[in-house]
């Protein structure tokens, strides 16, 4: 007796590709629910009392990173806490005052005020490509296909045995 005739090769077939697909879409779940996140630069930026003196005597402000890694939404919070006004991709921020920022340049440098140069840097972060869903699509959902669809060929092909007679 052959184990798989071509009825049950296509039903293994549709459970593997059931079960990718499964996995493809838990993995599609998790991909857009979880935020890219950059520990190392954060989006809040603090600008401490003195910062233009230093500025003025060419010296680096500490505390103001070279390079601002904006969150998906691409928004950097400023805090000036300098005694004068201070500017960011074209928004004024005022002493002791809280702004909310969204540079129109996604990737690259953008004008300011408060780091030596007159300039810093910005990148957004980006979640990765959808592609990357697949390789735990296929190792996850593959196999499960492959396992329910095993078992469903073999509870198939006991439930097709024909009954013994029972004895009377």
């Amino acid at each position: 007796m052959r184990l798989l005739t071509g009825s049950a090769a296509r039903q293994l077939l549709l459970w593997t590709l059931g079960g990718f697909v499964v996995g493809w879409l838990v993995s599609v779940f998790w991909w857009a629910l979880l935020e890219p996140t950059t520990a190392e630069a954060p989006d809040e930026i603090v600008i401490p009392p003195g910062a233009s003196e230093l500025i003025a005597q060419g010296r680096r402000v500490p505390g103001v990173p070279s390079v601002i890694r904006g969150g998906r939404t691409g928004t950097v919070r400023i805090t000036n806490n300098d005694s004068v006004e201070h500017y960011l991709a074209g928004a004024l921020i005022r002493p002791g005052a809280t702004a909310e920022v969204h540079p129109a340049d996604k990737d690259g440098q953008i004008a300011c005020t408060f780091h030596v140069g007159g300039v810093i840097g910005y990148q957004l972060d980006r979640r990765p490509p959808i592609t990357v869903t697949f390789i735990p699509a296929a190792l996850l959902g593959v196999p499960f296909g492959i396992a329910f669809g095993v078992a469903a060929i073999v509870a198939r092909r006991l439930g097709d045995e024909p009954a013994e007679p029972s004895p009377a």
